[in-house]
């Protein structure tokens, strides 16, 4: 076996780490949702995050080159007034495959903050699609590859009433670990935005 194959490895990604009181009061509109649609895959409060890039799977030995970059994006942009205006959903029309809050707000400075980790960190991030960013929290995922018309409902019923701000102050380095009771995100380093 060649060293390369048994290097260690991480599936990373980086996020903007959410205040306490928002991840509160999204679980609890979320919930009569959850109860009514508990063949959706409902992102657990504990991993609820803002994604800036993923990164997937990263050799060990360039942990050191990423807290460097990071460090250096965290310094170069401040905290963000975002707030959450609504639903949205990802995938085809009649069979979602992602539910999501949308973000507004700073988005233009949240955006920035985006593009700028994705530069530095453009030697690890996964060949992708084309497609333009758009700031949102995902809080549901279909079960099934071919998306779930039931997404589609619950963005009617809960878009409406789904609001509030808040700040985005800390951008962490996240792993992903997949265990039999869901996914398991464990911060390596977190910064605050503005140093």
């Amino acid at each position: 076996m060649a060293a390369a194959d048994s290097a260690v490895r991480f599936r990373l990604f980086v996020a903007g780490s959410l205040p306490p009181e928002l991840v509160g009061r999204l679980v609890e509109q979320l919930g009569p949702m959850r109860a009514v649609y508990p063949q959706i895959k409902w992102t657990a409060a504990e991993t609820l995050h803002l994604t800036l890039v993923f990164l997937g799977s990263v050799e060990e030995r360039h942990l050191p080159t990423l807290t460097r970059d990071l460090t250096a994006v965290a310094h170069r942009h401040g905290p963000l007034a975002l707030q959450l205006t609504g639903m949205e959903t990802f995938g085809p029309p009649r069979a979602p495959r992602v539910l999501a809050a949308s973000l507004g707000g700073e988005v233009d400075a949240f955006q920035a903050l985006v593009a700028d980790a994705r530069g530095r960190l453009a030697a690890f991030i996964p060949p992708e699609p084309e497609r333009p960013f758009r700031p949102h929290l995902t809080v549901a995922r279909s079960r099934s590859h071919g998306g779930d018309p039931m997404l589609g409902r619950c963005r009617e019923a809960l878009g409406p009433s789904l609001g509030g701000t808040f700040r985005l102050e800390r951008i962490g380095l996240f792993r992903s670990e997949t265990r039999p009771g869901g996914a398991v995100h464990t911060a390596l380093q977190t910064w605050t935005l503005g140093g």
